[in-house]
């Protein structure tokens, strides 16, 4: 990478990181968003350059890759997608030859999604490379502090699941 590119991206992150900071140093909400944000377009501009595959349709093959199948409604809400996403992405998928869509009656109207021989070995792949890239993220973190940020971040997706508040 030039030396130019180089300084004005550290140059924008830098400015990025001390106009976060502010409002972060009093609303850990948004220190928790923003890096919720710059985790998602880091990685939909990976997964789609390497893998030509958007961070949804990653969701949705690494959920199909823990659970054998499962029916669109259950695939979505497993992911935590967005219902008509998920068949947007599905559709894709599909259309790639990476998972099956089958209708049943078993289960009413329900249509079952399941990887294919291919698209296991993608999401396996897959799966290996996102797992390199963790490492690298939290590379200079010792293992006890990942796991307290884990397991911190764990307690505020259960608080969020029971908060008292409505809107």
């Amino acid at each position: 990478m030039p030396a130019t590119k180089k300084f004005e991206r550290e140059k924008a992150s830098d400015e990025r990181s001390r106009s976060a900071g502010m409002l972060a140093r009093e609303h850990v909400a948004v220190l928790v968003s923003t890096l919720g944000m710059r985790l998602n377009r880091g990685a939909t501009a990976y997964y789609r350059a390497a893998w030509n595959i958007g961070i949804v349709e990653w969701r949705l093959l690494m959920t199909l890759k823990s659970i054998e199948s499962l029916n669109v409604s259950e695939l979505s809400d497993a992911a935590d997608i967005d219902k008509a996403a998920a068949s947007r992405s599905l559709a894709v998928l599909a259309d790639r030859g990476l998972i099956s869509i089958e209708q049943t009656r078993s289960r009413g109207r329900a249509a079952i999604a399941k990887l294919t021989r291919e698209g296991r070995d993608f999401a396996t792949r897959m799966a290996e490379a996102s797992r390199k890239r963790e490492a690298r993220l939290f590379k200079d973190f010792p293992t006890a502090d990942k796991q307290q940020l884990s397991q911190l971040l764990h307690q505020l997706s259960n608080a969020l699941d029971h908060a008292d508040w409505e809107h």
